[in-house]
């Protein structure tokens, strides 16, 4: 299309416009970079570059998992029973629930904040200060009032949360154009549905990032608040197999949990994507 209007306007079509490549679900320079760093890996451990203490090869890495993911006698001597699957469900099961809490309560304050001078004046303070503490710090006082069960791992992850999703709510909702919800009401249509059709929805994509980046750090950092102290998840078995010096082991864990990462990922973008379908027949 893009191509027939130049012609239409006397200027030669451009490379990008003349040639269309399809669009693949998968970016093969990705899977191509993956594949460079397996090879390496494989090539270093066959040569005998790294010791299999320090670094394993890849078929022990997936031996490993094979062998423990559903249950594993070799956890179970740590008290980890379960296998690996019991200790990702733990992890997962925290950050999904922390997460679905601070998209309620970060978007929730973020668009409140972007409609409401006075509610974001006062509000804003918080957010701001509670943004500069790095997380990290503030892990340790949560285990001392909260203890070390799922209540302490799962605050943390909340405060995280909301404050990622609280500024890129905001954003959004200043980014969106007023020119919108005008519209909307010259055609008549009701406050409830300008609210839900035009502003939520029209701050979805925006908000998809925040959701990304909150979902990307809150499985480091359950993991990290599992290694401070916790009965079961990914950076107890971490724990277990840093101090039984069980390299494989520990990456093999490590490795199923951002498999576990990549594909909540995905779903996540497959889902927003449904939602803001308006998106494409904008663009036609």
């Amino acid at each position: 299309m893009s191509a027939s209007v130049e012609v239409l306007e006397g200027r030669k079509p451009s490379f990008r416009s003349a040639i269309r490549l399809p669009k693949l679900p998968v970016d093969p320079l990705g899977v191509l970079g993956l594949l460079i760093v397996i090879g390496a890996w494989w090539a270093i451990t066959t040569l005998g570059l790294a010791s299999p203490m320090f670094l394993p090869p890849p078929a022990g890495i997936i031996e490993s998992i094979r062998d423990n993911f559903f249950a594993s006698p070799y956890l179970d001597n740590y008290h980890l029973g379960g296998g690996l699957y019991s200790n990702i469900a733990y992890t997962f099961s925290n950050v999904m629930i922390s997460l679905l809490v601070s998209c309620i309560v970060g978007v929730g304050l973020g668009l409140l904040s972007a409609r409401l001078s006075l509610f974001r004046a006062m509000i804003d303070p918080v957010m701001l200060t509670a943004g500069t503490i790095p997380i990290l710090v503030t892990a340790p006082f949560f285990l001392i009032w909260f203890g070390t069960s799922r209540v302490a791992q799962t605050a943390l992850l909340i405060i995280y949360g909301v404050t990622i999703l609280y500024v890129f709510a905001q954003r959004a909702g200043d980014n969106l154009d007023p020119t919108y919800p005008s519209a909307a009401r010259m055609l008549g249509a009701p406050s409830g549905r300008i609210l839900f059709d035009v502003f939520l929805l029209g701050t979805l994509p925006e908000v998809l990032g925040g959701v990304r980046i909150a979902m990307a750090g809150s499985w480091g950092l359950e993991t990290f608040s599992e290694l401070l102290g916790a009965p079961h998840g990914v950076g107890r078995v971490i724990q277990a197999m840093a101090t039984g010096m069980d390299t494989q082991m520990m990456i093999a864990t490590i490795l199923a949990l951002a498999a576990v990462a990549v594909a909540c990922d995905l779903i996540v973008l497959v889902a927003f994507g449904y939602l803001t379908r308006w998106r494409r027949v904008a663009r036609l």
